[in-house]
């Protein structure tokens, strides 16, 4: 049985837009386990330091919700 295209395509859309939300909530609200943070720090040597961190915690929650997805794609594709 050929998969749909939409069956390969949705668990990843899901994925990315499942981690875009947490990464937004976690920036709107502040909630530190949820957010995306970018600095730049100048210093006086002439040079500047950048320094760009984040939680992992919404990628991973993103990841998984894809591979749920992708469970019940299948599930629903062998009724």
């Amino acid at each position: 049985m050929k998969p749909k295209l939409s069956h390969i395509l949705a668990p990843g859309i899901v994925a990315i837009v499942v981690s875009i939300a947490l990464y937004t909530i976690g920036n709107a609200f502040e909630i530190s386990w949820l957010r995306f943070y970018y600095e730049q720090t100048v210093s006086t040597a002439g040079g500047f330091e950048l320094e760009t961190g984040g939680s992992m915690i919404p990628l991973l929650i993103g990841i998984a919700s894809g591979f749920v997805v992708e469970r019940l794609l299948k599930k629903r594709a062998m009724n």
